[in-house]
């Protein structure tokens, strides 16, 4: 076990952990599950970046590590939802494409043996959850606007990574 491995353990972890901090009677509830969404948000940075400069690199990293980051997008997007800080179509449309991401990468994995990385466009796409999840939990604003957008961003990185799957399908059919 590495310590990019544990660290994605952590955020694992820290996924149930929101909505019952968030959801909670405690005094400052908000601000602590902001503060674990932050922390699981900053442990994900910290452990691509320990796992690529030492070299860390490992399979299940490579499975878990964007597992970890759905599961706590979906955490917390099902828990605003829920509280009515976020639209509900948006919420069914982040479910429908990440179960379908999950899927799709659990079959290419035990079928294929493909591992789609991560690229510019998905880090970007997850960046941006983040900044437009944390204004959800705090902002009285309309969020219709920057819904919308977010469909976007995260359409334009689906799109990489679909067409990254279909090089490394070629690539691993002229291979064999």
């Amino acid at each position: 076990m590495s310590v990019p491995n544990i660290l994605t353990g952590i955020r694992l972890c820290l996924v149930p952990v929101f909505p019952f901090v968030y959801m909670s009677n405690i005094q400052n509830a908000h601000i602590y599950a902001s503060v674990i969404f932050i922390l699981a948000m900053m442990l994900d940075v910290l452990d691509g970046f320990i796992a690529r400069k030492f070299n860390m690199i490992t399979k299940f990293g490579k499975v878990f590590d964007p597992l970890a980051d759905k599961f706590m997008v979906m955490s917390v997007i099902i828990t605003l939802a829920f509280t009515g800080r976020i639209i509900s179509w948006f919420l069914c449309f982040v479910l429908v494409k990440e179960v379908g991401m999950i899927i799709a990468g659990i079959f290419l994995y035990e079928k294929e043996d493909i591992v789609i990385p991560s690229n510019i466009f998905g880090k970007f796409a997850t960046f941006a959850m983040f900044f437009f999840l944390l204004v959800a939990m705090y902002s009285d604003i309309d969020l219709t606007f920057y819904s919308f957008a977010m469909v976007v961003i995260m359409l334009c990185a689906l799109i990489t990574y679909m067409i990254e799957l279909f090089k490394e399908r070629n690539k691993s059919r002229s291979d064999s």
